[in-house]
C-alpha cells in the first residue's frame, strides 16, 4: 500500500520544549518503520520530500496520529486532493478524558472546546482505530453523529526491545546515586510518564510520605505544575526528567506505581509487566488487562496503594507470581507484530468503506 502518514509532534514538543511527547510518538515511530519494513510505501510529509508516487496521485492510506490543529488541516488538504482513492485512517491516541484539564484549563468552557475538537478532528475518518476498549467506548459517547466505525487495537510493545541485560540496573542505580545521591542498595518505587496532572503526581508524594525509607522516582519530561512543585520539595521523591533509555529505569527499580486517574492504554504498565517489575496501580478501565492481586496490586485510596507497595515489598511469593502472571499477559496481549498484523486489516477494512462511500454518492 502506499501510506501518507502524518506526524507533527515536534510542533508541541518545540511549544514546550520537550524531548518526546511520550508513549504515542514511540508507538507512531514504531508503526511507521514497521509498515516500511513489511514494504509498503510510506511518506511523513514533516520528514521527507515527497515521492513520486505521491506526485502522481498513487495513494491508498492517508494517516494520522497526533492531536494538533496542523494535523487536522494535513487531512483534510489530502483528503481533498487524493479523493477518488485514498481512504481516511486515524489513530486515535487522544480522547477528550486524556486531555480535559492537562491542555487547558479544567473548566465548563474549555472542556467544550475540547470536547468540539475532538468531534471536529477525527471527523474526516473513514476508519479511527483506537488503543484500547476503553478509548473506543469515550469517542463513542464524545462522537455521536459519526459514520465509521471506531475498532481497537493496543499499541503494541516490540517484546524484544526489552530483554534484560545485565548493565541495565547498575547503570541505573550509578545514575541515581550520582545525580540524586540515592544508596546503590535502596528501595526505589518508579513512575515513567510526562507529568500531566491527570497522572496525579500529588498521590504520587502522599504515598511517599509513608515510606520515608524509600526513594519514589518519577521519570519523564517535566510539565511544570504545582502538584510538581509541592512533591519535589519531599526529601524521598526524585523528578529526573527525560531519560534516554527506559528499559535501565524499569529493571533499576524495585516496584511501578502508577497513580493515574485517566488513560487510554499506558505503555509504562506494559513495558515494566515485560522487564518483571511488580505493579501497583490505580483501578481504572485502561488497565483491565492486568487482575487484582493477580498479575497487578490495584487501589483506588492513597491507604490501598500504601498496603499494595507494603504487599509487594514483604511477600516474595506474591510479588513473583504477580511478575510472572504479568508479563505472560504482557506477550499475550500486547505483541507489536500483532498490532500491525490488525493495522494492515484496517488499512485495507477503510478502502472498502471509501469505496462504498463513493458508489453512494
Amino acid at each position: 500500500m502506499n501510506i501518507i502518514y502524518i506526524v507533527n509532534f515536534h510542533i508541541y514538543k518545540n511549544l514546550k520544549s520537550l524531548p518526546t511527547v511520550g508513549g504515542i510518538e514511540v508507538t507512531t515511530m514504531d508503526i511507521i518503520d514497521e509498515l516500511r519494513n513489511r514494504g509498503h510505501n510510506l511518506w511523513v510529509p514533516s520528514e521527507q520530500k515527497r515521492p513520486k508516487w505521491v506526485e502522481d496521485g498513487e495513494v491508498d492510506i492517508i494517516c494520522s496520529s497526533s492531536f494538533d490543529p496542523l494535523t487536522f488541516l494535513q487531512v483534510l488538504i489530502y483528503k481533498n486532493k487524493f479523493s477518488d482513492n485514498a481512504a481516511i485512517v486515524q489513530h486515535a491516541h487522544t480522547t477528550y478524558e486524556d486531555l480535559k484539564g492537562n491542555i487547558l484549563p479544567d473548566s465548563k468552557l474549555f472542556n467544550l472546546i475540547l470536547k468540539s475538537w475532538i468531534r471536529l478532528l477525527y471527523s474526516q475518518a473513514h476508519l479511527l482505530i483506537t488503543p484500547s476498549d476503553y478509548a473506543r467506548e469515550c469517542l463513542e459517547k464524545v462522537q455521536k453523529t459519526r459514520t465509521y466505525p471506531i475498532l481497537s487495537v493496543s499499541s503494541g510493545i516490540i517484546i524484544d526491545k526489552f530483554e534484560k541485560k545485565k548493565n541495565y540496573r547498575p547503570k541505573f542505580r550509578k545514575y541515581l546515586q550520582k545525580r540524586h545521591g540515592v544508596p546503590l542498595d535502596a528501595t526505589v518505587v518508579l513512575n515513567v510518564g510526562l507529568t500531566w496532572k491527570r497522572k496525579r503526581i500529588d498521590i504520587f508524594g502522599k504515598v511517599a510520605n509513608y515510606f520515608p525509607d524509600l526513594h519514589f522516582v518519577w521519570v519523564g519530561p517535566i510539565k511544570e505544575n504545582p502538584d510538581v512543585r509541592d512533591t519535589s520539595e519531599l526529601d524521598n521523591v526524585i523528578f529526573t526528567g527525560f531519560y534516554d533509555d527506559i528499559r535501565e529505569p524499569y529493571y533499576g527499580s524495585d516496584l511501578l506505581f502508577v497513580p493515574s486517574v485517566e488513560e487510554n492504554l499506558c505503555l509504562p504498565l506494559i513495558e515494566a509487566s515485560l522487564c518483571k517489575l511488580p505493579i501497583v496501580a490505580r483501578d481504572i478501565p485502561a488497565f483491565s488487562w492486568l487482575k487484582h492481586n493477580i498479575s497487578v496490586y490495584k487501589g483506588n485510596s492513597v491507604d490501598e496503594f500504601v498496603e499494595g507497595i507494603k504487599k509487594i515489598i514483604e511477600n516474595k511469593d506474591y510479588k513473583e507470581n504477580l511478575v510472572n502472571n504479568a508479563c505472560e499477559i504482557a506477550k499475550e496481549k500486547h505483541d507489536f507484530s500483532e498490532t500491525v498484523d490488525k493495522i494492515e486489516g484496517y488499512f485495507k477494512k477503510a478502502i472498502i468503506i471509501k469505496n462504498i462511500w463513493n458508489n453512494r454518492r
